[in-house]
């Protein structure tokens, strides 16, 4: 149980605590802060004199969120402390023990663990960026996305075996890790494999995919960025495939590579040619929607002249004996249901369909032009409508002019804007095919 003077000078400031200990140093009991809730308090000191613990005892200590920046550690013992987003930025915690001390989100960036017991310690998601580990002991920890980098020291460190992720047990409060290194719990890390193990994956970045991979979108950003920082600093190490349709596609970086800034620029090139090929698709969807719609007017055409032709078989009697006749002066009606029906306004119906038809479509792809491509010349309008409008409608189109004249193509090309190129389009299928 912590000393209630102790805690009263500490609550003084690091200050007057150092100055305290100083002038007590005859004292031969060590400070205790044991089971004591710090929780949030600023010892780093005004005047860059941090708060001395050396020596002393906070066992189980709460020191959630504290600033102990610079904080002096060395031989303390912190076994089981609270250390959760505890600021130790440049700490020193040499010969500290530190087992089973739970160190989630804390920053350690620049802290001295040297010789530092860290058995069974939780460092998920702890910054340790140039931290130096020299000589500690990380058996059994959890570093569940630790953050190190290519300035953290990991020289001489003691590890028999580490565990990659953690849950707590609601049921009895305790954490549960999971996920060993090595996997086979009959086998410890070698020496030194620990460190060779966890350095090269300081030359790694890991982009995650929870919902799949396009890998068109992927290469295209990946060589964007071999082009920028040059194809023997960048390479794909392994890709891993997850549960479901994630992926892990691993990145082999140079140590003169910032990984974050890398990351970050990977995932907006990623985002941006994905967009783009989306956009892609969906224009491809809806010309496909286009012309299936114009499939079933053919049909539907087809089906109607039959249905005339079928008319015409039905109700044909020797007055209409079509044997030996010349169809281009066939007769003028056809009896259905007991009614005269003309059909040269058939044919004529047909032919405006035709048109109007053709009309129609071309003012809608140019429209479509316009909206991905304003800048587009006319001959490049031309040649998208050409490219895009079935040769059926074409043949039907040439075979209405024929019947009739230029002028009707004014009749159903509505919209001024696109009546020049809707004009020469047309004008265009009537040389090739005339």
């Amino acid at each position: 149980m912590a000393n209630a003077l102790h805690l009263a000078q500490l609550a003084n400031g690091p200050d007057h605590w150092n100055d305290w200990r100083y002038d007590n140093l005859k004292i031969k009991e060590k400070p205790d802060f044991s089971n004591a809730n710090l929780q949030g308090i600023e010892l780093s000191g005004a005047t860059f004199i941090a708060a001395d613990f050396s020596d002393s005892d906070l066992r189980e200590t709460g020191l959630i969120d504290a600033d102990l920046n610079l904080a002096n550690f060395h031989n303390a013992d912190l076994s089981k402390a609270r250390l959760v987003g505890a600021s130790l930025g440049g700490a020193s915690l040499v010969q500290a023990m530190l087992c089973s001390s739970d160190l989630t989100g804390a920053k350690l960036n620049g802290a001295q663990f040297i010789n530092a017991d860290l058995r069974g310690a939780i460092l998920h998601t702890a910054q340790a960026l140039g931290t130096n580990f020299t000589g500690a002991n990380l058996t059994g920890a959890c570093i569940q996305d630790w953050n190190i980098n290519s300035s953290t020291i990991l020289e001489g460190v003691v590890c028999d075996y580490v565990f990659l992720k953690h849950e707590e047990d609601w049921a009895s409060g305790t954490e549960i890790f999971l996920e060993r290194r090595p996997r086979c719990e009959s086998r410890n890390f070698a020496p030194g494999e620990f460190v060779a193990l966890f350095q090269q994956a300081l030359e790694t970045v890991d982009l995650i995919f929870v919902d799949g991979v396009d890998w068109k979108a992927f290469f295209q950003s990946f060589q964007e960025l071999r082009a920028q920082y040059g194809e023997e600093n960048l390479s794909v190490q392994a890709i891993e495939k997850k549960s479901g349709d994630a992926f892990i596609i691993r990145l082999e970086v140079s140590f003169s590579i910032d990984k974050a800034v890398l990351e970050n620029q990977y995932n907006s090139l990623y985002k941006e040619k994905l967009a783009i090929i989306q956009g892609r698709m969906a224009f491809q969807d809806e010309q496909l929607s286009f012309y299936r719609q114009q499939v079933q007017i053919e049909r539907q055409n087809n089906t109607n002249l039959l249905g005339v032709i079928q008319t015409m078989a039905e109700n044909q009697s020797s007055k209409y004996d079509m044997r030996g006749s010349n169809f281009g002066n066939f007769a003028d009606t056809v009896q259905t249901g007991g009614k005269q029906q003309n059909i040269q306004h058939i044919y004529a119906s047909e032919s405006k369909q035709s048109l109007a038809e053709a009309a129609q479509e071309i003012q809608a792809l140019l429209k479509q032009l316009e909206s991905t491509n304003p800048q587009a010349t006319e001959d490049q309008q031309m040649a998208y409508v050409n490219s895009a409008i079935p040769p059926t409608l074409k043949q039907r189109v040439v075979a209405a002019l024929k019947e009739g004249s230029e002028a009707a193509i004014d009749e159903f090309l509505l919209e001024n804007k696109y009546l020049k190129v809707g004009k020469a389009v047309i004008k265009g299928w009537l040389q090739t095919n005339g």
